[in-house]
């Protein structure tokens, strides 16, 4: 496959190099010295110049011979410019669209027709969906909507010392029959879970489960009390800091839902007092804004951050916002979620003490990634703790593949089949489990090893 990328900002610059390692050729377009600089040791052919140039696209970029053109350039405009240019000479077109206003309305046929788009990411409302994730079930890491097996998710468990399994080997550690620990993260690095691996203290486990309801109680009885270690107990109460676009956007979903059924109260804090004013002004009388600094430990413990369900910082620098998520913990808060920009940070950030870290630069790489690699034997894709892990889903339609066992598929080292979804059946083997055609496999790895897995099922 071919691919244009016009951008080379980080996520550009993310999604080439993912594209790259999978042997895809690829072309990055970009106007800045500094995003050039950024893609420089990547292999791809690198363009300075202006992406909506159709000259550009057409006589350098060999739009016309591409299979698929990505638009994550800073501008909206110019990445629909470019789509709709590529859409017309027959290229699968992916956009990053930052306000939606654009491409959604009354109009018939729809924007995205007109313009070209085949798919668009919105950062905003993959953050957002994140958030509410967060506080409908704050138990669970993530829930896996885009896989075949819709019920499965994702949990986050935190050993500490008091937990039954400290000291124990994985294999030696009993877990309900629709559950799977599949990732271990520690503080020297991530790994697919092993067998003869020995569980530590402050060990983050991640656990793939099936029908969450059904397995709780015995879960708890496993490994340690899940109400303390995931903040198990509904969201009711949430302190919200900064006035970002997306820290907006959450407020004002809050009010709306408050508006049919008034279940959570929502503080919002910002240092600044106009600004604090200005907010007020526009959110409804249901949201409270509170005017002082989510760093002052005075202000902290007037206003009762101990007793918040669930800590949001969302202003945009991600260093406050760790520094408030540490600080907010310490005073008692539950659950703390910050906002994180840089990918390279999201792993050390959730080794410090914060809870969830919420990236919509690596959300909006992986859901482009996701759309851009899907093919006829290979489709879900997301990334954990900062790209390091890996989840891919197979199909199982090569006759190489039936009938044999997981343990003959040589798949790399710290790769894993978690779940196997057969028909309507969702299974968790072990290694003597066999293939049949049209299984579709729930694959765990490491990212360096994400090329050879693919290659195994194409």
């Amino acid at each position: 496959m071919q691919a244009v990328i016009a951008g080379a900002g980080e996520v550009g610059f993310r999604v080439a190099r993912d594209l790259i390692t999978r042997g895809h050729d690829v072309v990055i377009i970009d106007n800045q010295g500094d995003g050039i600089s950024r893609i420089s040791n990547l292999d791809a052919q690198i363009i300075k110049g202006n992406a909506a140039s159709p000259k550009i696209l057409m006589e350098k970029a060999g739009i016309a011979q591409s299979d698929l053109f990505i638009g994550v350039c800073g501008s909206d405009e110019v990445n629909l410019i470019c789509c709709t240019v590529a859409h017309k000479l027959g290229c699968k077109t992916i956009a990053r669209i930052n306000n939606t206003e654009l491409i959604e309305g009354p109009l018939d046929p729809n924007p995205m027709d007109i313009l070209g788009i085949d798919y668009y990411v919105n950062p905003d409302k993959l953050a957002l969906n994140r958030i509410w994730q967060i506080v409908d079930r704050p138990q669970l890491m993530t829930s896996l909507d885009q896989f075949s097996a819709k019920d499965l998710h994702i949990m986050e468990a935190r050993i500490d010392e008091s937990s039954p399994i400290v000291g124990r080997a994985l294999v030696d550690v009993e877990m309900p029959s629709n559950t799977k620990i599949v990732l271990i993260s520690r503080e020297s690095g991530v790994s697919i879970a092993n067998p003869d691996e020995v569980l530590l203290p402050r060990d983050r486990l991640m656990i793939i489960i099936n029908h969450i309801e059904d397995v709780w109680n015995q879960l708890s009885k496993s490994i340690g009390n899940l109400s303390e270690i995931t903040g198990e107990k509904k969201v009711k109460k949430i302190f919200l800091a900064g006035t970002s676009r997306l820290a907006i956007s959450f407020a004002k979903q809050v009010a709306n839902k408050n508006s049919e059924n008034p279940n959570i109260e929502l503080f919002l804090v910002e240092e600044d007092k106009a600004e604090a004013d200005k907010v007020s002004s526009i959110l409804p009388d249901s949201v409270t804004v509170l005017n002082g600094s989510p760093t002052d430990r005075d202000f902290l413990r007037d206003e009762g951050f101990g007793n918040a369900d669930l800590f949001i910082s969302a202003t945009e620098r991600e260093d406050l916002n760790v520094l408030s998520c540490l600080m907010a913990k310490q005073e008692g808060a539950k659950r703390t979620a910050a906002l994180v920009y840089q990918t390279e940070l999201e792993y050390v950030v959730q080794n410090t003490g914060v809870d969830i870290i919420i990236n919509p630069r690596r959300l909006t790489v992986s859901a482009i990634l996701n759309q851009a690699t899907k093919t006829t034997e290979t489709t879900g894709l997301e990334h954990f703790y900062g790209e390091d892990a890996v989840i891919r889903e197979v199909y199982v339609n090569h006759k190489d593949h039936i009938g044999k066992s997981i343990s003959n598929l040589n798949l790399p080292k710290q790769s894993l089949v978690a779940v196997i979804k057969r028909k309507d059946n969702v299974i968790f083997p072990d290694d003597r489990d066999t293939l049949k055609e049209g299984d579709k496999l729930l694959l765990f790895t490491l990212k360096n090893n994400l090329k050879e897995v693919e290659s195994i099922f194409t």
